[in-house]
C-alpha cells in the first residue's frame, strides 16, 4: 500500500526529518513581516533580584497570544492557492490552534480544529470565535492528531502539524532573529521547550550568527518527553500528566524539533523545573513585570528562580516568554500556589480550649505579629482524648519566607505540642530545595 493511504504526514516523517536552514527563517522573517508584530524585549525591572542581566522576549503580545503565530502565518502563505481555497485541519490543545484560525481568517482559508476532549472550552470558544470548525476527539493530542490525518485524507485537505511542520518551524526561528537584534551583546537565550519546534529554530538562527551564545531549553519535570528523548538519542512518548505549562505538555517530541535542536543546544537535560517554581514564576511576572504569562512562557524564569543556571549570573540572557494564553481560573491558582511557594500563604492547624479567651488569644497572636487570616475552620468533632478542645485550621497571609519563619515560631512557642504547619517551605518533611539555602 502507498504510504499516501497510511496515517503518514509527509512533512514530520521520523525516516525523512527536515532541516531548518538559517535562510529559510531569513525568508520567513520577510513573509510575515506585515502580519506579525515585533515584540519587544524589555530588560527586567528587578535584574538585581537574580544577579543576572534579564530580557524578556515578550511573545505574548502578539495577537494570537503566542509565539505561533509566525508559524502559522509563514505555513500558510505559502500554501498553493488550490490548497488555500480546500482549507486546512489541525490537532491542538490551544496556541497553535489559535494562531492558525487567526491567520487563516484573515487569508480567508476555511479551518478544521481537532481537539481532545478535556480541553477547557474557553480555547473551543475562541477558536470557533474565529470562524473555525472544531471537533473533539481523542483523548490526548496524539490521538487528535490522527484523526486530523484522517479528515484531511479524506477531505483532500492540508494537514498542518502546528508544532514540527517545517514551515511553522521557520517562521518560529524569526524569534531568534529579533532577539539578536535587538539584544545583540546576548549571551544566553533561556526556551520553553514542548515538541522541541521553538527551541530548534532560534538554536539554529543563534548559532549560525552568534556560535558562543548559549541557548537553554526547559521543560517540566513531570513532563519532560524532549529531555529523555536527547538522554536516549531517540524519540519516545511519556504518558500525559496535569501540570500549570500546559501548553508545552506533550507526550511525544516533535520529529523536525528533534532532529534539529539535537545537534545545538548547549544545555536540556538538566533544566527540569517543578511546578512550585512555575508558580512563582507567573506571580513574579505579573506583580513585578506587570506581565501575563501562561505556565509554559514563565517556565524560562522558572530555572532562574529555581538556581538551575548558577553559570549565567551577571551574564545578559534573554527569557522567551513563549505566550500568555491563559484562562482567569488558571491564573488565580497559579498565583496562589506562587504566594504559597514563597511563604506568602501559610496553613497550619493548632488544638487549644474550645472556649472563647483562647480562641482569642491566637486570634490576638496573629494580629500582634501582622499576619492576616484568610480562612480559618473549627473543627470540634474527630478531636482526639479531650472533648472540649478544638482543633483551629486557619490561612494566613504573610509578607514572605522570613515573616512566615516568624509565625512558626510564635505559633509553636505557644501551642508547642499542637500545632502542625502543613505548607512548604514551612513542613519539614516537605521543603522545596530551592528554600533549603534560605532557610539555613
Amino acid at each position: 500500500m502507498s504510504r499516501r493511504h497510511e496515517d503518514f504526514d509527509e512533512f514530520c516523517d521520523p525516516e525523512n526529518p527536515r532541516t531548518i536552514k538559517y535562510e529559510d527563517v531569513v525568508d520567513a522573517a520577510d513573509r510575515i513581516r506585515p502580519y506579525i508584530l515585533k515584540t519587544p524585549c524589555f530588560p527586567s525591572h528587578h535584574q538585581k533580584d537574580f544577579s543576572i542581566h534579564i530580557y524578556y522576549k515578550c511573545e505574548f503580545l502578539q495577537k494570537s497570544g503566542s509565539f505561533k503565530g509566525r508559524g502559522a502565518s509563514n505555513t500558510l502563505q505559502l500554501l498553493p492557492l488550490d490548497k488555500k481555497k480546500l482549507g486546512i485541519v489541525a490537532a491542538s490543545i490551544g496556541n497553535e490552534a489559535w494562531a492558525l484560525c487567526y491567520h487563516a481568517f484573515k487569508l480567508n482559508i476555511p479551518t478544521i480544529i481537532v481537539m481532545p476532549n478535556n480541553v477547557p472550552l474557553d480555547k473551543i470558544l475562541k477558536c470557533h470565535s474565529l470562524g473555525a470548525k472544531v471537533i473533539l476527539q481523542g483523548s490526548n493530542l496524539m490521538e487528535s492528531q490522527r484523526y486530523a490525518r484522517a479528515i484531511a485524507r479524506d477531505k483532500g485537505l492540508t494537514y498542518i502539524n502546528g508544532r514540527d511542520h517545517p514551515h511553522m518551524l521557520a517562521g518560529f526561528g524569526t524569534v531568534g532573529l529579533e532577539i539578536l537584534e535587538q539584544v545583540p551583546f546576548v549571551d544566553a537565550v533561556i526556551v520553553p521547550v514542548g515538541g522541541g519546534g521553538l527551541i530548534s529554530a532560534i538554536a539554529r538562527v543563534i548559532k549560525h550568527v552568534k556560535p558562543t551564545c548559549l541557548v537553554y531549553g526547559v521543560q517540566v519535570d513531570n513532563m519532560p518527553v524532549f529531555f529523555k528523548s536527547l538522554e536516549i538519542d531517540d524519540l519516545l512518548t511519556v504518558p500525559m500528566q496535569s501540570t500549570m505549562a500546559d501548553a508545552i505538555a506533550v507526550t511525544n517530541a516533535g520529529v523536525n524539533g528533534f532532529h534539529n535542536a539535537r545537534p545545538l543546544v548547549d544545555e536540556m537535560w538538566q533544566l527540569l523545573v517543578n511546578e512550585d517554581w512555575v508558580a512563582r514564576s507567573i506571580l513574579h511576572l505579573m506583580e513585578m513585570e506587570r506581565f501575563v504569562v501562561e505556565g509554559a512562557g514563565a517556565c524560562p524564569l522558572a530555572a532562574i528562580i529555581g538556581n538551575l543556571v548558577p553559570e549565567l549570573k551577571l551574564k545578559n540572557v534573554v527569557c522567551v516568554l513563549s505566550g500568555g494564553n491563559i484562562d482567569n481560573l488558571l491564573l488565580s491558582r497559579c498565583l496562589e500556589r506562587g504566594r504559597a511557594a514563597e511563604g506568602r500563604l501559610v496553613r497550619f492547624k493548632v488544638g487549644t480550649k474550645d472556649n472563647t479567651p483562647a480562641i482569642a488569644h491566637l486570634c490576638k497572636l496573629l494580629v500582634n505579629g501582622g499576619f492576616n487570616i484568610i480562612q480559618h475552620f473549627h473543627e470540634h468533632i474527630w478531636i482526639d482524648n479531650e472533648v472540649y478542645n478544638v482543633e483551629i485550621r486557619v490561612v494566613c497571609e504573610t509578607r514572605g519566607l522570613d515573616h512566615a519563619l516568624e509565625l512558626k515560631r510564635i505559633i509553636e512557642r505557644n501551642y508547642p505540642c499542637t500545632s502542625v504547619f502543613e505548607t512548604e517551605p514551612l513542613n519539614d518533611k516537605r521543603t522545596c530545595p530551592c528554600y533549603v539555602r534560605k532557610i539555613v
